[in-house]
């Protein structure tokens, strides 16, 4: 363990950039695990530990829907250009491709306003009919809508249940065995919000509001972690796909994900992940081959494979309430302090 990592994380603490965290950092297959604050400060204080289940948020579309469709395009079930409309009869743009989706470029607003009487497939519908803002492909807007429809088109194309797909293609090869959609075990996870729309304060239930109301399995949001089963996952990154000696991923699918696909002057984005960009949460250490996600109750993670380096933070920034917005500003300085301190 490096001190000055485990201080700089004890001074965010101490800084309210969170009430606590779970920090993994991999350098060359090796991991150092820091764990500090708390994973609840109200009702009542509760000191965190380092197997502390957090709410991935939207880290979940990397760590369980992305790889999931992988898996079956593999599989040779579906591919990169195969038009949303053919698995999704009703989808209104025939262009749209499941790569599109992947990318964030296929035009779909970033989100739509639904009450909370909606239903699944109702969301799926009013998706379907939302006009395209551009042509596929030209612009990256950030959608939630994209990886509903890629949860929606996981089940259609399996014939079960997205959770149970996720777990069977994902989380079982990768022995991430405390990695879960609805957890059973509400104690054991680092409670988010007093929820604005619920009125009360959420443990072990999924945070994002369209999660919820789709009984908290959703492809852009659901899954709950720790940092020992995320490690697992970054480190079959950092590999290439393989691990404990299997592929778990052709190697050209990891290239893909480090691949900026976006046109110039959009957001630079691969398959799922964001690309290195030096005005991001990179650090300006990290080389090019860097890619990371974030999630909004207070998750991310960077893997950079050239420097065979992965940064996972898990940290529930929104408790008591999402009105604290430090991490944004701290994930870069995060990063640059690990990079200069590795």
């Amino acid at each position: 363990m490096n001190t000055k990592i485990e201080y700089f994380l004890e001074e965010s603490v101490n800084q309210n950039v969170f009430p606590g965290c779970c920090v993994a950092i991999i350098h060359n297959q090796i991991t150092d695990y820091y764990c500090v604050g708390n994973k609840s400060i109200y009702p009542c204080q509760e000191e965190n530990q380092i197997d502390t289940l957090y709410d991935l948020a939207s880290l979940s579309k990397v760590v369980g829907t992305t790889p999931a469709i992988l898996r079956l395009i593999q599989k040779g079930l579906l591919s990169y250009d195969t038009p949303i409309y053919t698995i999704i009869p009703e989808f209104f743009n025939r262009d749209i491709t499941i790569f599109h989706l992947l990318t964030h470029t296929s035009g779909l607003p970033a989100d739509l306003s639904w009450g909370l009487d909606v239903t699944k497939n109702q969301m799926v519908q009013d998706i379907s009919n939302v006009s395209s803002s551009c042509i596929p492909g030209q612009k990256v807007v950030y959608s939630d809508l994209g990886y509903i429809l890629l949860g929606h088109i996981i089940e259609s194309i399996t014939k079960k249940s997205l959770d149970k797909v996720v777990k069977e293609e994902v989380l079982l090869p990768l022995d991430m065995y405390q990695t879960e959609y609805c957890p059973k075990e509400h104690i054991q996870c680092a409670p988010t919000e007093i929820s604005p729309h619920f009125h009360q304060l959420l443990r072990g239930q999924v945070h994002d509001r369209k999660a919820y109301i789709m009984n908290g399995v959703a492809g852009h949001a659901g899954l709950f972690s720790n940092v020992y089963d995320l490690e697992m996952y970054a480190k079959m990154i950092l590999n290439y796909g393989q691990y404990k000696n299997q592929t778990f991923l052709e190697e050209q699918y990891i290239h893909d994900m480090f691949t900026n696909f976006s046109l110039e002057h959009q957001i630079p984005r691969g398959i799922g992940f964001l690309t290195y960009t030096p005005d991001s949460l990179f650090s300006s250490l990290n080389s090019i081959k860097t890619i990371a996600h974030t999630g909004f109750t207070g998750t991310s993670i960077l893997i950079d494979l050239q420097n065979q380096i992965a940064i996972i933070v898990l940290s529930n920034r929104v408790h008591p309430t999402r009105e604290n917005t430090k991490i944004l500003n701290w994930r870069r300085e995060f990063h640059n302090f690990v990079m200069e301190n590795i």
